[in-house]
């Protein structure tokens, strides 16, 4: 199955399993896509365009459930952080992409990754509200960093930020999209999902 299938497909899922959440299909046209890169000066890697041709989505983020060392978990009850009890080894976190609601196009997008601009890194989105979700356009793995410790400067000096405080979060875009889209059960620490 290919890359823009499959994350049709999942995302379709997402919408059937949460009708609470209302799917459009994307207006984003792939001129619309080209011209983003030349003003970026970047490639994006098509996973990442596919989900751009996809959908926009009603909700302003999506869960997913990760295995790792969590001390807080996303209660969606209350739309609030609670401490993880000891008990508990699944944590509810919550992932912020872009054409989430209110961003319906890729303008905030584009904003978001000027401060990117040289690094050889794509900036996709937030994580856990404190963390830069990244992807390298290189291998196009993806990573989470602190966002208190990237310095915004551009160039140089948030690549060196980058660099150092990166964490590995997937292998790939698509696997992002099966933890927070299709409900998969991941494994943070491992970089693998659980397979039960």
């Amino acid at each position: 199955m290919d890359r823009k299938n499959y994350i049709q497909t999942v995302i379709e899922k997402f919408g059937i399993e949460h009708p609470e959440v209302e799917l459009r299909r994307s207006m984003i046209l792939d001129q619309d896509i080209v011209d983003l890169e030349n003003r970026l000066n970047i490639i994006i890697p098509n996973a990442v365009k596919d989900y751009f041709r996809s959908y926009t989505l009603s909700v302003p983020f999506v869960t997913g459930k990760m295995l790792g060392d969590f001390s807080m978990t996303y209660c969606e009850e209350t739309g609030g952080w609670r401490e993880l009890e000891i008990e508990e080894e699944i944590a509810t976190t919550i992932l912020q992409l872009p054409l989430m609601f209110p961003n319906k196009d890729l303008s905030e997008f584009e904003r978001s990754n000027t401060i990117f601009h040289g690094t050889g890194f794509l900036y996709l989105g937030l994580y856990n509200e404190e963390y830069y979700v990244l992807l390298d356009v290189q291998s196009e793995q993806v990573y989470q960093v602190d966002m208190a410790r990237v310095r915004p400067t551009l160039g140089e000096e948030t690549r060196a930020d980058i660099l150092r405080w990166a964490l590995p979060f997937f292998n790939k875009f698509e696997d992002l999209v099966r933890c927070f889209f299709g409900g998969e059960l991941y494994d943070e620490d491992e970089l693998t999902f659980d397979i039960e």
